[in-house]
C-alpha cells in the first residue's frame, strides 16, 4: 500500500489556488472601479444651462460668436412655436438627448449659432426654456458603454484567467501526486 503524500513535497504549492482567488477579485474590483468612472464621466457629459428664462414673451439672450449653444426646453412645455431673431441659424440636433435637472426632464430641441456676438431675441411657445452648452453625445455614450463594459469584460476576464490558474494548478499537483505515490524519490 503507498504512503500518503505529504501535501508540502507536491508542485505547484497550494499558494497557486490564492493566486487565482487574488486574481479573480481584483479584476471584479476594477471592473468596479471601471463602472464608477464610466458613469461619473457619462454625468459630467450633461450640460450645464448659462441662462434660463421665462417663456411666452421676447427674451433677450446674449450669445457668442464662433460656438455652438443648445436651445432646451422642460418636456412637455412645449417649444416647438418658437421664433428665433433671424440672425441665428438654427438646426435640428442630430440626436434626441434628454436629461433630468432638478427634477425636471429636459429635452435639446434645437442648436443654435450665430455669425456676430450680441444680444438677441427668442419668443418661446414654452413656458420655460434654457440656452447652454451642447451635450457631449460621445462622451455620454463612451461613459456609459465603457463603465458597462469595464463591469462585465474585467470581472469576466479574471474569473476566467483565475480559474486557468486554478485548473492548471489542480491538474500539475496532480501529476506530482501520482508520480509521487508511484516513485517517492521523483
Amino acid at each position: 500500500m503507498a504512503q500518503p503524500i505529504d501535501s508540502s513535497t507536491l508542485r505547484p504549492r497550494r499558494r497557486w489556488y490564492g493566486v487565482a482567488v487574488f486574481i479573480a477579485v481584483l479584476f471584479t474590483a476594477i471592473g468596479i472601479g471601471g463602472f464608477v468612472v464610466g458613469i461619473v464621466t457619462a454625468t459630467k457629459s450633461i450640460p450645464d444651462f448659462e441662462q434660463t428664462f421665462t417663456g411666452n414673451q421676447v427674451n433677450q439672450v446674449q450669445l457668442d460668436a464662433g460656438r455652438s449653444y443648445a436651445f432646451y426646453v422642460p418636456e412637455g412645455a412645449g417649444g416647438w412655436n418658437t421664433q428665433f431673431d433671424e440672425r441665428i441659424q438654427v438646426k435640428n440636433p442630430g440626436a434626441t438627448f434628454s436629461f433630468t435637472r432638478d427634477g425636471q426632464q429636459w429635452t435639446h430641441l434645437r442648436t443654435l449659432t450665430v455669425d456676430t456676438s450680441g444680444t438677441y431675441t427668442i419668443d418661446s411657445d414654452a413656458t420655460t426654456f434654457a440656452i447652454g452648452e451642447e451635450p457631449e453625445i460621445g462622451q455620454f455614450a463612451g461613459g456609459l458603454g465603457g463603465g458597462i463594459a469595464a463591469l462585465v469584460g474585467l470581472p469576466c476576464f479574471g474569473i476566467v484567467v483565475g480559474g486557468i490558474i486554478a485548473l492548471v494548478t489542480g491538474l500539475r499537483r496532480s501529476s506530482h501526486k501520482r508520480r509521487l505515490m508511484t516513485n517517492p524519490y521523483a
